[in-house]
């Protein structure tokens, strides 16, 4: 008996409802495995260093240096007939002109969860960050980006900044941050047990954070600060080495049916571009300005753009500084 076909995809830690892997196995016959990562850059090192990856689940920022390296494939729509049902919003976005490379999987805002019980004034903007009572009290993910998005963001910066004092003052205040928070360990997949515990009373998080969290606490509110939330988009792309093309199309083909990209939201609490999956959507998500915001907040946010490789080179300065607080 012949072996099952396998496709081998990669995406963030807890971010593919097994339903999904499973009904997809089900109709196509393959096997699917699912490998969760920690960040973007540990799988496109994993990438670069030979394992063999199908299909990938990647931060938008990455896809135009993915593309310029060679590292992923043109995407063939013959096979991927449901893009049609993909918003207008969601069509030719600017780090991938044509959507040649890349299909959006789902997307959102960043802000602040806060214990507001544990804090003596609310928290409303990214500059509150560095009021003295928050020292140690501040839960950021180790993620390159954006951490150094939240220390340029609490300056009054834009998270695309190629300003060199924009830069030269992040930089020097890089590792004073660094001491006044902590880190979400590797593996951990919500910064909800965090803040549940009272270890932590700000996080940075997204909507699934934000919803998790207040399933087991009314005290825990998400806020996105009044400078503006930065946005995410994570897509689906098809790296160089795999040898199933046709049949990862065929999985974002099956992922963007109305019943499964609902499936999708409604698991994770993150929103879908598929327009034509809104209306299973659960009422209280698809209502919740935590995972559809509304237009105003969507007018004050950023999208973070790829930097020229000098602005790169500052930007990791920048994350190596805060480690320089470290004992």
């Amino acid at each position: 008996m012949p072996e099952a076909r396998k496709l081998t995809i990669t995406g963030w830690l807890g971010y593919m409802p097994q339903e999904l892997l499973d009904a997809f196995s089900a109709e196509m016959g393959v096997v699917v495995e699912y490998i969760g990562y920690d960040t973007t850059e540990a799988a496109i090192a994993a990438l670069e260093q030979g394992t063999g990856y199908d299909l990938m689940i990647v931060s938008y920022q990455f896809i135009p240096d993915l593309i310029s390296s060679g590292a992923i494939v043109p995407i063939n729509y013959a096979n991927i007939p449901n893009t049609r049902n993909l918003s207008a919003n969601f069509r030719d976005l600017a780090f991938d002109p044509g959507n040649r490379y890349s299909v959006v999987y789902q997307w959102g805002t960043t802000g602040l969860l806060i214990r507001t019980d544990l804090l003596d004034r609310p928290i409303m903007r990214w500059s509150d960050l560095w009021e003295p009572a928050l020292d140690g009290k501040i839960l950021l993910w180790p993620i390159p980006r954006d951490a150094v998005n939240v220390l340029l963001k609490s300056l009054g910066f834009s998270i695309n900044t190629t300003n060199p004092a924009h830069l030269a003052t992040a930089l020097e205040r890089a590792p004073d941050f660094a001491r006044r928070v902590g880190w979400v360990g590797e593996g951990v997949e919500t910064v909800t047990p965090y803040l549940v515990s009272g270890e932590y009373v700000v996080g940075l998080g997204w909507a699934y954070d934000a919803l998790d969290a207040q399933r087991q606490s009314d005290q825990i509110a998400y806020i996105t600060p009044g400078e503006g939330t930065i946005l995410w988009v994570d897509s689906f792309v098809i790296p160089a080495v795999s040898m199933q093309q046709a049949l990862a199309e065929q999985f974002i083909d099956f992922f963007l049916r109305p019943d499964i990209s609902a499936l999708v939201t409604n698991e994770l609490a993150t929103a879908t571009a598929n327009e034509a999956s809104w209306p299973l959507v659960k009422p209280e998500f698809r209502d919740s300005e935590i995972i559809f915001p509304s237009l105003t907040t969507l007018q004050r946010a950023e999208l973070e753009l790829p930097l020229d490789p000098e602005t790169q080179a500052k930007y990791d300065e920048i994350w190596n500084a805060f480690f320089v607080a470290k004992p």
